[in-house]
């Protein structure tokens, strides 16, 4: 058994030459198939069963760097705590999205103001609310000797849900322009499917973390993955609109129908998020207090 087991290793692990040989002849030859010999001919198995193990020796390859990666960054202080220090990862999570968002409400309200354009000064107004809350909440974190109780944390996470209330208005507005004016989101060419995948994977992303981080027992983190939350059901319904655009713009009755239940459902969601984030902080603060 020991020795088939080195067979085994011994072909999914035969060193780095061999790898990036069989990952080459595996892409070359699957390009051969597609674009000389086509796909029902003999040689398209060949190239089938090559792609397939230049692709699992070269996985076999890359996990263990994964290891090595991982020890590197543990290695630098930086890197170490935010690894490890999970208000420290959220806050600079935080700030970034800060940052992209001022950004982008920068640069709708200069399109407001030169194209006198409602829409774009409607989605400049959520994405300074959105702003408001992050910086909010990145005021409001425990970071390095600025600990807080847990008192002081489910009054942040009770704000953080009625600003919430604010966002959903703001959304509100935003997707009766989409539903009943036509506004939209529009993507040229195949940036349409990165924005599918970028919307898909936060979206999962978000609902992970929404569950996962409630653990900690902290409500500041709850807070910050709830308005994360919200902002990835937000990307979707953007997705919505821009895939329409892109595909289905004769069709008026079904844009109708999707970005109806598509806009009352998310801001459906965000309303109930921000209620339930009110009503808890309430009833453990009741608890706190009596």
């Amino acid at each position: 058994m020991s020795r088939w087991k080195a067979m085994l290793k011994k072909l999914l692990r035969p060193g780095w030459g061999w790898v990036v040989s069989a990952a080459l002849l595996g892409g070359v030859s699957l390009a051969l198939t597609f674009l000389v010999f086509g796909e029902d001919s003999p040689f398209a198995y060949i190239s089938y069963l090559l792609s397939a193990y230049g692709l699992a020796v070269l996985v076999a390859a890359i996990i263990p760097l994964f290891s090595s990666a991982r020890r590197f960054l543990h290695s630098i202080p930086l890197a170490h705590r935010y690894l490890t220090d999970k208000h420290f990862s959220v806050w600079w999570g935080l700030a970034l999205s800060f940052a992209v968002n001022l950004g982008f409400a920068v640069l709708k309200l200069v399109y407001a103001a030169v194209y006198s354009s409602f829409w774009d000064g409607w989605l400049a107004v959520y994405n300074i609310l959105l702003c408001a809350v992050r910086l909010y909440l990145l005021r409001s974190f425990p970071m390095g000797q600025n600990h807080q109780t847990f008192e002081t944390e489910l009054r942040r996470y009770r704000s953080t849900g009625i600003s919430l209330f604010f966002l959903d208005a703001a959304l509100a507005v935003i997707s009766t322009l989409i539903v009943l004016k036509g506004n939209g989101y529009y993507y040229p060419g195949t940036l349409v499917y990165a924005m599918a995948f970028h919307a898909f994977y936060s979206l999962t992303l978000a609902m992970i973390n929404t569950i996962r981080y409630r653990r900690f027992n902290s409500p500041i983190l709850s807070a910050a993955k709830a308005v994360n939350l919200t902002t990835a059901l937000v990307s979707i319904f953007s997705l919505e609109t821009a895939m329409i655009a892109q595909f289905g713009a004769d069709r008026a009755y079904f844009r109708l129908v999707m970005t109806s239940v598509t806009a009352f459902g998310v801001c459906a969601i965000v309303l109930g998020l921000a209620i339930f984030m009110v009503c808890s902080a309430n009833r453990k603060l009741r608890r706190i207090s009596a």
